[in-house]
């Protein structure tokens, strides 16, 4: 899990099938030495893993990503430039699938925007 080591949990609100998390990243996190060394950049697989550990805290869950239908990077994640950001999931739970979209933004600018299918890894 990444939460309280990469990144802090600022707020969390869940209600009827959307989750709002604020979170604050850690810019000094070892994981920004290596990718990239003088330009940190959040790694794409982080930002996916953070949607899963906050859908699951949504949905007390344990979720696996089965499908990621529609996947979009569109902005780097500097974490010394833009270290707050606010990630939204709306969701729907049927039996033992999670289907989702959900969006990484800071104020106007918008980093991810993904739409999947989760399911439950007991």
């Amino acid at each position: 899990m990444l939460i309280e080591n990469l990144y802090k949990l600022d707020s969390f609100d869940n209600d009827a099938q959307k989750a709002v998390a604020s979170v604050t990243l850690n810019a000094q996190h070892k994981i920004f030495e290596g990718h990239f060394p003088g330009q940190p950049v959040l790694p794409g697989v982080c930002q996916l893993q953070m949607v899963k550990e906050l859908l699951e805290r949504a949905t007390g869950q344990n979720l696996f990503l089965s499908e990621a239908g529609n996947c979009k990077f569109l902005q780097m994640i500097d974490p010394t430039q833009t270290n707050v950001l606010v990630i939204t999931i709306d969701y729907k739970a049927e039996g033992e699938t999670v289907a989702c979209n959900a969006v990484i933004k800071s104020g106007d600018a918008v980093y991810l925007k993904m739409n999947g299918k989760f399911i439950n890894a007991g």
